[in-house]
């Protein structure tokens, strides 16, 4: 290694990459014994480069994983939320890519930032669709295949959806603003909040996540699925809006419509 003195021989090669962990993770000083000074910079100004790369880079992951949080709280103070976070959450995973997984719990529970649940709510968009994007990729059942299941089956009949389907509630409009995050300058994205909380499913049923919202029983209804629960229990979400008879025939409807839209990953009876 560039920079060591003798006593960085005195460690093995795994003994000195723990030690260069423990210096960036917990600010050891065993790492610091095995590097010497240069002509160009002393000890101190070396190790905080070492430092100062590891947060940056962090830093840069969180930036590419939450540009709708970067158009709403801009360059600034997207840089001191995300050190704030840097500091608080080491980076346990192998890969970086799974880093900003509780960003939306950090700013929903952490100081000045809970006094922004839109940005909270836009931090758990993003990390959902970043989930459904990178989930394993599934086939959906086809119409046809559904259509074939006898109708004597239909009492015990029970649907999985796609490994990406996610479903959340929102009180603010993140989804429809974080497709507009591109076209405004960083900070000045506004995120309008909706009369009523409202449920949004995402998905990707091939190369592109997909969003959109979900009516109250629909939402309903998709829970029971996720829950593994049979067809007649689904009919049972749907009964308050339209009432016992039609009930059929909207659970019926809105499966079609999930299976033709790519949310049905298979199903059994």
């Amino acid at each position: 290694m560039s920079g060591t003195g003798p006593a960085a021989n005195a460690l093995s090669l795994a003994d000195l990459q723990q030690a260069f962990q423990d210096y960036l993770l917990f600010g050891s000083d065993r790492f610091a014994a095995s590097v010497r000074d240069t002509r160009k910079a002393d000890l101190a100004a070396l190790l905080d480069v070492y430092r100062d790369g590891y947060t940056l880079r962090l830093i840069e992951v969180l930036t590419g994983d939450f540009p709708g949080v970067m158009a709403m709280a801009g360059v600034a103070d997207f840089d001191h939320m995300a050190r704030a976070y840097v500091a608080a959450h080491r980076s346990h995973h192998p890969s970086v890519r799974w880093f900003g997984k509780d960003l939306a719990d950090f700013l929903a529970g952490t100081p000045p930032f809970d006094r922004s649940p839109a940005v909270v709510e836009m931090a758990r968009f993003e990390w959902a669709l970043g989930e459904a994007f990178d989930s394993a990729d599934a086939k959906p059942v086809t119409a046809d295949a559904v259509m074939a299941v006898p109708r004597g089956a239909w009492e015990t009949l029970s649907f999985v959806p796609l490994p990406s389907l996610r479903v959340l509630s929102f009180d603010f409009d993140v989804p429809r603003a974080w497709q507009r995050r591109d076209e405004q300058e960083a900070g000045s994205l506004h995120v309008e909040r909706m009369e009523a909380t409202t449920s949004w499913v995402i998905w990707r049923p091939q190369f592109i996540s997909n969003f959109r919202s979900l009516a109250a029983d629909e939402a309903a209804m998709l829970a029971a699925v996720i829950r593994g629960e049979a067809f007649p229990d689904l009919c049972e979400c749907v009964v308050f809006a339209t009432g016992e008879e039609q009930a059929p025939a909207r659970a019926a409807g809105l499966l079609r419509g999930w299976v033709e839209e790519g949310m049905i990953g298979s199903f059994r009876h």
